[in-house]
């Protein structure tokens, strides 16, 4: 073709997954190369091949793997060409993109993703697959919903810093409560009417901005987070007052039992093993100051938390200065009810 005329051509392994780019070569050497390739590659044999003896490249003749990519205009956008699979960066942005290309699901080696100012409206449920991605940033886009399926893979143990901030997410997963090692948050301007309420699993969590959102509560587990700044500016927060119990304890039922069984114990299901009810229900578990989950046997009340108490850096709230905001938090038995009502107080100072 054109490009081999030119002294140019890649040659695409599967296994390891690698490209070798060639250009400057000689045409007529070139298409021996080629032809050589082509008869190893089906088995066929070497001696029909002619290829003349090479002189060793030097090392300014070879190219490094490209390990980074930026392209910031649509038409830079590589369309007919595949992305390089060597690829550790890539940055795309303002190319009114909107989904993820799929071929960038293919670099196995890619450990920070940024697709910010585009149009992406959702993300696909084999984003997990990029097994290495350490920093994602999906902020400025149109997303309104993020996959649960995404923290069921391997990104839950390479996932440090994600940025989705400006979109239109109303919720997040609580799946994502299952990336340890997630130290970095950025949630700004979205219309999140709450964060996840098992958040506080986010032990190396350390920086978290959520402003400009509709959350009007905390979830008992923010008490868990140990961080160096928290940013949480308008926000339509209720008015917190006393630590008032709502509701009333009774037995378990069976369900109940049984599904705090599995999660205290990590029990792995998947939709093949239960039906969709009892997944959501699964999924739909209040976290007890005690750490235990409960699901229609608890105790509800509101409390205010002074946000100082677990961050070093602490935003006001609101244009009044205000560093608290109202906790929901839950008692999953009588023993914790007891706990409580003996030092209601004493607790949150």
């Amino acid at each position: 073709g054109r490009f081999v005329q030119e002294g140019k051509a890649t040659i695409r392994f599967h296994q390891p997954e690698q490209d070798i780019c060639i250009s400057k070569a000689d045409p007529i050497n070139l298409k021996a190369l080629l032809s050589a390739v082509k008869l190893a590659h089906h088995g066929q044999e070497m001696t029909r091949a002619q290829v003349s003896t090479l002189t060793p490249a030097t090392s300014s003749q070879v190219e490094p793997p490209r390990t980074k990519m930026t392209v910031t205009k649509r038409k830079d956008y590589p369309l007919p060409k595949s992305f390089p699979s060597s690829l550790v960066e890539l940055r795309i942005n303002h190319c009114t993109l909107n989904r993820i290309d799929t071929r960038i699901l293919g670099l196995k080696h890619l450990k920070l993703l940024d697709m910010s100012h585009n149009n992406i409206r959702s993300l696909p449920e084999t984003f997990g697959e990029l097994i290495c991605l350490a920093d994602l940033n999906l902020s400025n886009n149109q997303l309104t919903e993020f996959p649960g399926k995404l923290f069921q893979s391997a990104v839950n143990n390479s996932l440090q810093s994600v940025d989705l901030s400006h979109n239109k997410l109303s919720r997040l997963p609580n799946q994502l409560c299952n990336c340890a090692d997630l130290v970095s948050m950025k949630l700004d301007s979205n219309q999140l009417s709450g964060l996840p309420p098992s958040i506080g699993l986010l032990r190396k969590l350390r920086f978290l901005t959520a402003t400009r959102n509709s959350i009007t509560l905390l979830p008992a587990s923010f008490l868990h987070l140990r961080l160096d700044t928290v940013d949480l500016f308008e926000n339509p927060f209720l008015e917190d007052g006393p630590s008032t119990l709502m509701g009333k304890l009774r037995f378990p039922p069976l369900v109940e039992i049984t599904a705090r069984v599995v999660k205290k114990h990590r029990i792995h299901y998947t939709a093949e093993d239960l039906p969709q009810t009892l997944i959501s229900y699964l999924e739909g578990g209040k976290r007890c100051l005690c750490g235990q989950l409960c699901f229609e046997s608890f105790v509800r009340f509101l409390a205010r938390l002074d946000l100082h108490r677990l961050a070093h850096t602490v935003t006001a709230v609101d244009s009044q200065g205000r560093t608290h905001a109202p906790l929901e938090a839950f008692l999953c038995s009588e023993s914790c009810s007891a706990k409580y009502k003996k030092h209601p107080a004493g607790f949150w100072k």
